[in-house]
């Protein structure tokens, strides 16, 4: 919308100069609820990067002790012990705030993990090694993904709120301030009109009072 196209008048005139300082304000407060995001990103692409590292190491050792544990069972021991097992592993989600936004909360079930169907005594020390290393790097995993979602969370915030900031230095903030701009200057138009006919018609006036003497 043009600002030389609303009616300029005095009410308009603290219209608008209200609203310019609402909208001013509305800015600050998107800027600071940006700095705020920035911050919380930095903090979680901080443990993000950290977990990320130890998921690996920890995938790297259960992946290492794995591949020892075929070669003393074999293969098709170890795929036996697979298949038999029920896929009990669970999950639960929820959600929770952080500065208004919406946060998932995933927690693994760890009495969903099924328990060594080996005898240690039985199989080779690193068939159960890989066990017990898996069942550590599946929490750290489930911890990672809740990271990741938790950093897609706050980065789509964080490009709303800079939408919004944008658009309010683009077009909002530019229209209000030239509508009070062209209003005044209108007003004030008027009022040096007004002032110039008042001085000619007390001039007027005083001449015909001079001629009435």
């Amino acid at each position: 919308m043009s600002s030389n196209k609303v009616l300029p008048t005095k009410l308009n005139l603290i219209r608008f100069k209200n609203e310019l300082k609402l909208v001013s304000t509305i800015k600050r407060l998107l800027e600071s609820k940006r700095e705020v995001l920035l911050i919380y990103l930095r903090t979680y692409a901080a443990e993000y990067e950290k977990l990320y590292n130890e998921v690996n190491e920890a995938l790297k050792k259960t992946y290492n002790s794995y591949m020892q544990a075929v070669v003393d069972e074999g293969i098709t021991t170890i795929e036996k012990i697979a298949d038999s097992q029920s896929h009990s592993l669970s999950v639960s989600s929820s959600l929770k705030v952080i500065f208004g936004v919406k946060i998932p909360v995933i927690q693994l079930n760890e009495g969903s993990i099924p328990e060594k169907p080996f005898s240690e005594v039985e199989t080779s020390p690193y068939l159960s090694e890989a066990y017990d290393e898996m069942r550590e790097a599946l929490v750290k995993v489930v911890q990672l993904v809740e990271l990741e979602s938790t950093i897609r969370s706050l980065a789509a915030e964080l490009r709303r709120t800079q939408r919004l900031i944008n658009a309010i230095d683009t077009s909002i903030l530019p229209f209000y301030r030239g509508s009070v701009k062209y209003i005044k200057s209108v007003l004030e138009d008027k009022a040096r009109e007004e002032f110039v006919r008042l001085k000619i018609t007390r001039r007027i006036l005083e001449r015909r009072r001079q001629s009435g003497e």
